[in-house]
C-alpha cells in the first residue's frame, strides 16, 4: 500500500515539474511521446537524480523524431545587459554510423547530406554515439547568467555523463559531470537532469567524461556570450556566428582506439584512404561563409582523443587572436597557432581577399605526423562558385625566394607545442628548418612562436601583490605493469576508479580508507618508485587559500592537463630536458632556479595547459570553489590508462550540501 502511494505520488510530482517547465518554455514534445499521440507518458526527469526512461526497444525507435538543433532557439539571441532567461535543452545520446543507412544519395550530392540527416564524415563508414543525430552535437547558444537545463536522454548501450567544459559550477558542483567523482553515471535507458547557471562567457564545450565516448563524437560547442557594453572586443569585429565555430576532432576507425586515422572539421574532411587529390569533389568539406569588407569572430575547439596536437591557419589571412580557452586576452596578430586537446583560441578574421575560396588548414603531429594527417576546411568568399574548391593543395609548401631575394618574414605562431621554451638549441632550429615546418620551403626561416605563457590577459590576477603560494609538486610520467601493460600515471600512481560518487557519498566512507594520496601511501610503508600504484587517487587542497601546483612532465611528449572547477593563470612554462633536474625539482625551485612571472604581469587564463616534454608549468588560482574537481590529462587514451586524479577542495563542511546518494 505504501509503495503504491509513493509511485502516485511521484507521478503527480513529475506531472506538475513537467507543466511548469511547459509554462515557462513552451509545450515541449518529449520524441518517445510521439510514438503515440494519444497516449502520453509523463517526464521522469529529476534535477540531480537520473530516472528509468519508459520502457521502449531503442534499436527500434524512429531516431528521426529527435530534436536535431537549436538553431530556433528562444535563448539564441543578442545578449542585453540585465536580462538573463532560463533555457531549456534536450540532448539525446544515441548509437548512429558514419555513411549509413541515411546517406543514399549524399554520397553523390553534397546537398542531399542535411536532408538525409547523414553524417558523411569523411566517406568511411563507421559507427558514432552522436547527439540529436548530430556529430559533433548541436551547438548550445546563450547569454551569460542564464540558467541552464538541460535534460541528458542516455539511449546508449552503456552508462554515460556530461561534462560542460568551461563552466566552474561553483554554485553547483554535482552538475560537472564527472561519473563517481561529482554524480553516478547514466545508465542505459535514463534520463538526468543537469541545471546550473552559465555564470562566465566564452567558448566553451560539452562532452562525455565517461570511456571513450568523446572519441567516438559525444561533443557539442556550448557558446555563452556577452551583452555588448560587457565584451572588450566587441569593436573588434562585425559579426559572432556560430557558423564560424569549428569543432576539430581526430578520430580512429571500427574499434582500433589507439590508432589516429584522421582528423576532421565540424564533423567533414577529406578521406585518406583513397588517392584522390584535395579538389576532388568526393571530398566534403565543411564551407565558411564570409562577405569581403566584414570582420567576423572565428571559435575553435580541439576535441582530441590521441596525442595529435595540430596547427591551424587559413591561406592568404592573418588571426587575430583575442581568447583562450574562452578567456580575453590582449590581441596578438598572428599565422596560425597549434592546439592541444581541449584547447580554444578565439580569433578575427577581416575578409580582405580577392572573392574567391581559399583553404582553412590543418596539420596535424605526433601520432597524426607518422601518418600524415592534414586536413582542410573552406573559407568561401560571397560571390565565389559555391560548390568549388581552391585549385591548390591544402598544405601546398611555399615556393622556394629566386637568387637574389630576400627570405619571407619568419611566421609568427601562437603556443606552438614545440617552443615551450624560447631556448631551443641551434641544432633543433636548423631541424625545423630544414623540415619546412607548415609547409614553408626548406630555406624558410623557422617560424617565430608566442607561447602560452607569453600571452596576456586583459584582466588583472585576482590576488594581491606580495600573496603568499602555497607550492604543491604534481609529477606525470608512465610505467609499466607486471602484465605489460603501460599505465600513465600522476604522482606515479594510476587512477583507479571509485564506486562511490566522491560527492553525492562523502559522508558514506573514511577518507583515509576510500582513497589514497602519495602522503597516505608513503605513511603505509608503500613506494611507488618500485611497485605499481593504483588507487582513488584524491590530492587534498585548503579552501580560500592562494595555491600554486608545479606540474612536471618526465615524458618526451607533450601533455595537456585539464582542471575541473576552476581558471588558472599560467604563470610558468618552461623545458629542462634533463631527468635529474625534474625529479629534483622542489630543490631546483627552493634555489630560485624556477622563475615566475612577475606579480603585476596579468597571466594568461586557462583552464587546459599543455605541458611541454621534459618540462614543467607553474599555476596559480584561488581555492575558493570547495568541491571533488577532476584534474587529468585530456588525452582520452591516457586519461582512460591512470593519468587522473581528483582535486578535494576544503573539508566536507565547506563543501555544498547534497544528499548522501548510493547506487547498488
Amino acid at each position: 500500500m505504501c509503495a503504491t502511494k509513493r509511485i502516485i505520488c511521484l507521478l503527480l510530482c513529475c506531472s506538475w515539474a513537467q507543466a511548469q517547465l511547459e509554462s515557462q518554455e513552451g509545450k515541449i514534445d518529449w520524441p518517445w511521446t510521439r510514438q503515440n499521440k494519444t497516449q502520453k507518458v509523463p517526464l521522469q526527469a529529476q534535477s540531480q537524480s537520473p530516472v528509468q526512461l519508459p520502457n521502449f526497444d531503442f534499436a527500434e525507435m524512429d531516431i528521426s523524431s529527435f530534436q536535431s538543433g537549436f538553431e530556433r532557439h528562444p535563448c539564441r539571441r543578442v545578449c542585453q545587459q540585465g536580462q538573463s532567461q532560463r533555457c531549456y535543452y534536450q540532448l539525446v545520446v544515441h548509437n548512429y554510423r558514419r555513411l549509413g543507412a541515411e546517406c543514399q544519395r549524399c554520397q553523390y550530392d553534397e546537398r542531399a547530406c542535411a536532408q538525409e540527416q547523414c553524417i558523411y564524415g569523411d566517406g568511411v563508414p563507421n559507427p558514432v554515439m552522436a547527439v540529436n543525430r548530430q556529430v559533433p552535437g548541436p551547438p548550445i547558444e546563450l547569454c551569460e547568467n542564464d540558467t541552464v537545463v538541460v535534460d541528458v536522454l542516455n539511449y546508449l548501450s552503456e552508462p554515460t555523463t556530461m561534462h560542460w567544459h568551461g563552466v566552474h559550477m561553483s554554485r553547483t558542483p554535482e552538475m560537472d559531470g564527472v561519473g563517481y567523482v561529482t554524480q553516478y553515471p547514466v545508465q542505459p535507458g535514463e534520463v538526468y537532469r543537469y541545471e546550473f547557471l552559465a555564470d562566465r562567457s566564452g567558448t566553451l564545450w560539452y562532452h562525455s567524461h565517461m570511456g571513450w565516448q568523446r572519441g567516438f563524437g559525444d561533443a557539442g560547442l556550448f557558446l555563452v556570450r556577452q551583452p555588448h557594453q560587457a565584451n572588450p572586443h566587441a569593436r573588434l569585429y562585425d559579426y559572432d556566428l556560430v557558423e564560424h565555430a569549428l569543432m576539430v576532432q581526430d578520430i580512429f576507425y571500427d574499434y582500433q582506439l589507439q590508432e589516429v586515422r584522421n582528423i576532421l572539421i565540424n564533423g567533414k574532411g577529406r578521406n585518406h584512404q583513397s588517392q584522390l587529390p584535395d579538389q576532388d569533389p568526393r571530398h566534403r568539406y565543411e564551407r565558411i561563409k564570409v562577405t569581403p569588407g566584414y570582420r567576423y569572430r572565428m571559435r575553435v575547439v580541439l576535441n582530441g582523443v590521441l596525442n595529435c596536437p595540430v596547427e591551424f591557419s587559413i591561406e592568404q589571412h592573418k588571426l587575430l587572436i583575442i581568447s583562450a580557452d574562452g578567456n580575453d586576452i590582449v590581441p596578438v596578430l598572428a599565422d596560425g597557432f597549434f592546439l592541444t586537446s581541449a584547447e580554444r583560441f578565439d580569433f578575427v578574421l577581416e575578409a580582405n581577399q580577392y572573392t574567391k575560396n581559399f583553404w582553412i588548414r590543418l596539420r596535424g603531429y605526433e601520432q597524426c605526423e607518422q601518418r600524415k594527417l592534414y586536413q582542410g576546411a573552406v573559407l568561401s568568399y560571397r560571390g565565389a562558385a559555391k560548390s568549388a574548391l581552391p585549385p591548390n593543395d591544402i598544405l601546398q609548401r611555399q615556393p622556394q625566394p629566386q637568387q637574389g631575394r630576400s627570405l619571407p618574414e619568419p611566421r609568427l605562431i601562437i603556443n606552438d607545442y614545440r617552443y615551450a621554451n624560447a631556448t631551443f638549441t641551434a641544432q633543433r632550429q636548423s631541424q625545423l628548418r630544414q623540415a619546412g615546418i607548415g609547409g614553408g620551403a626548406a630555406t624558410a626561416p623557422a617560424p617565430k612562436d608566442v607561447g602560452t605563457v607569453s600571452l596576456r590577459s586583459l584582466q588583472p590576477v585576482p590576488w594581491p601583490r606580495y600573496s603568499k603560494f602555497l607550492t604543491y609538486y604534481s609529477h606525470l610520467s608512465i610505467r609499466q605493469a607486471a602484465n605489460g601493460e603501460l599505465l600513465f600515471q600522476t604522482d606515479e600512481i594510476s587512477f583507479d576508479t571509485s564506486g562511490i560518487s566522491l560527492l553525492q557519498g562523502r559522508q558514506l566512507y573514511r577518507d583515509d580508507a576510500h582513497y589514497c594520496n602519495r602522503s597516505s601511501l608513503a605513511a603505509q610503508g608503500r613506494s611507488c618508485a618500485r611497485e605499481t600504484c593504483e588507487c582513488v587517487h584524491v590530492i587534498r587542497l585548503p579552501a580560500y587559500r592562494a595555491i600554486e601546483i608545479v606540474v612536471v612532465n618526465h615524458m618526451d611528449s607533450t601533455h595537456p592537463i585539464h582542471m575541473h572547477g576552476y581558471t588558472f593563470r599560467v604563470v610558468a612554462q618552461r623545458v629542462l630536458g634533463n631527468q635529474n633536474d625534474l625529479r629534483n625539482i622542489q630543490e631546483l625551485d627552493r634555489r630560485g632556479q624556477l622563475p615566475r612571472l612577475s606579480d603585476d604581469y596579468a597571466a594568461v587564463e586557462k583552464d587546459t595547459v599543455q605541458v611541454p616534454a621534459l618540462g614543467y608549468v607553474i599555476l596559480r588560482f584561488i581555492s575558493d570553489n570547495p568541491g571533488f574537481w577532476s584534474y587529468h590529462c585530456h588525452i582520452e587514451s591516457h586519461a582512460i590508462q591512470g593519468m587522473t586524479a581528483v582535486l578535494k577542495v576544503g573539508e566536507n563542511h565547506q563543501m555544498k550540501r547534497i544528499p548522501a546518494k548510493v547506487r547498488c
